[in-house]
């Protein structure tokens, strides 16, 4: 069995849900030491103690000669910050900066290439990680975020691809990282074009697109426009973003939520969106980096765009092999997702899914408390998936 160097376990960190994710996703994906995190947690009250905790983290570390550590940390404060934040922009150049030093040797000895994939009338940063020259290349798997990641965030999880045989592109989209941050080129529910321009600059066919956690619509999506894509990979599922963002509110407020949706009563709508995002902090982050990354100014401009990330009208089309994960306990996502997504895909070449659960650290999204896990499930199925088309023959 595969073994790979990344953390096990979630912890209890925060009383709000969604802090305690962030936390532990802090921990397990994002380059944090626990005992730093577990030490700020109870100071975090609001987005506001977040930044201000981060923030000293990162130069607590930095003073340490903690690099990797204060990298994940300006990474961490910058997260919280809305659009407008006069720190915004200096977290996150500072952090790009202190990655480019914790992985230099890997820049400088060619382990990765970067490149930049025309796109728009701006680029897409694509980082090219290349199967090492003892191990025989299988393939190539192209990866992607979602929502809100960056490509430092992912690049410890991508790097380990190689190593199992695999050619990795790892890209940075509209909506993303520093196509949003440094270019203003926002989200696209036709993902099928990035992932176009990707595979063009590359010259790639016959690819695994792997996309994370909002990538299990935009990966999906792409699949069924774009026939290079051999093989799809949703980590974790993502059916109906307006479903799921609206599946933790009582029921009555999503009825009538969705009912101004349908009336299109947007006035109105804003009214009460921005009366729960001034109770909710999460709430109000979620709309207001939602505005930013899909360039619209009103809340409900923003949910009715949710409203289009999804794969309901798409899933028949996708005809390649398709992996499809979940957490149990997902707090985003709810479980039936998983299940609706399943039996939506019913024209596909193959179909795997795998339900995380608790025993395993793997229930919460995209299995943030056991990603050596979810890694080793996916690669042993791109390995399974590329086998047996060997042995057919194409």
């Amino acid at each position: 069995m595969r073994s790979f160097e990344l953390p096990v376990g979630v912890h209890h960190l925060h009383e709000d849900v969604s802090l305690d994710f962030q936390l532990n996703r802090l921990v397990g994906l994002g380059g944090g030491r626990l005992e730093d995190v577990r030490k700020v947690a109870p100071r975090i009250r609001d987005l506001y103690d977040w930044k201000r905790e981060f923030l000293a983290l990162a130069e607590e570390a930095l003073s340490e000669d903690r690099t990797q550590h204060a990298a994940a940390y300006l990474r961490a404060a910058e997260f919280f910050m809305a659009k407008g934040d006069p720190d915004k922009a200096a977290a996150y150049e500072r952090q790009t900066k202190l990655f480019q030093e914790i992985y230099a040797d890997d820049f400088a000895t060619g382990r990765v290439r970067t490149e930049e994939v025309p796109y728009q009338g701006g680029h897409l940063p694509a980082w090219h990680l290349a199967v090492p020259d003892e191990v025989k290349s299988k393939g190539t798997i192209v990866v992607h975020g979602g929502f809100d990641s960056y490509a430092e965030e992912l690049y410890a999880l991508m790097r380990c691809i190689p190593e199992a045989g695999y050619d990795t592109l790892l890209f940075e989209g509209p909506g993303q990282g520093g196509v949003i941050r440094r270019q203003g080129i926002p989200f696209t529910t036709q993902w099928e074009r990035p992932v176009a321009a990707v595979l063009d600059h590359f010259a790639l066919s016959d690819v695994t697109l792997l996309g994370i956690s909002l990538g299990g619509y935009l990966a999906p999506r792409a699949a069924a426009f774009e026939p290079r894509i051999q093989r799809v990979i949703a980590f974790d599922v993502c059916w109906d973003m307006l479903d799921a963002a609206l599946s933790t509110r009582p029921p009555l407020l999503r009825l009538f939520l969705r009912t101004l949706l349908t009336l299109r009563a947007d006035s109105l709508l804003d009214r009460l969106a921005r009366r729960q995002m001034a109770n909710d902090p999460l709430m109000r982050w979620g709309i207001e980096h939602g505005t930013y990354v899909m360039a619209v100014e009103r809340p409900s401009k923003y949910l009715r765009r949710l409203g289009e990330f999804t794969t309901r009208h798409i899933s028949s089309r996708i005809t390649q092999d398709f992996l499809l994960l979940a957490g149990n306990a997902d707090h985003y996502m709810p479980i039936e997702h998983f299940h609706r997504q399943a039996r939506a895909l019913r024209n596909v070449r193959s179909f795997t899914g795998r339900i995380f659960t608790a025993e395993e650290s793997a229930h919460t999204h995209c299995q943030i408390g056991n990603l050596g896990l979810a890694l080793r499930v996916m690669l042993d199925w791109v390995d399974e998936r590329t086998e047996s088309r060997a042995r057919l023959g194409g």
